[in-house]
């Protein structure tokens, strides 16, 4: 399965707009330099008061399908 990595730095603020629904998508570059639109809800885990910050590995399918989110 493929994998992808990537880190993520959004403030609490940026992460309110996701939670009121004003965005549902997330758009992240990987360490190869693909881009890749997420969405939110696979990163509800990983919410802090903060925001969302780190470095992710992501698994996905050959038909595009999101497969395991895990924190690096």
């Amino acid at each position: 399965m493929p994998k992808a990595v990537f880190s993520i730095h959004l403030n609490s603020e940026q992460v309110l707009q996701y939670y009121k629904g004003l965005k549902q998508r997330v758009q992240v570059t990987t360490t190869d330099g693909q881009s890749m639109s997420l969405p939110y809800d696979i990163l509800l885990n990983f919410v802090t008061r903060e925001g969302i910050y780190g470095t992710f590995e992501i698994t996905y399918g050959s038909d595009g399908k999101l497969g395991e989110l895990k924190r690096l």
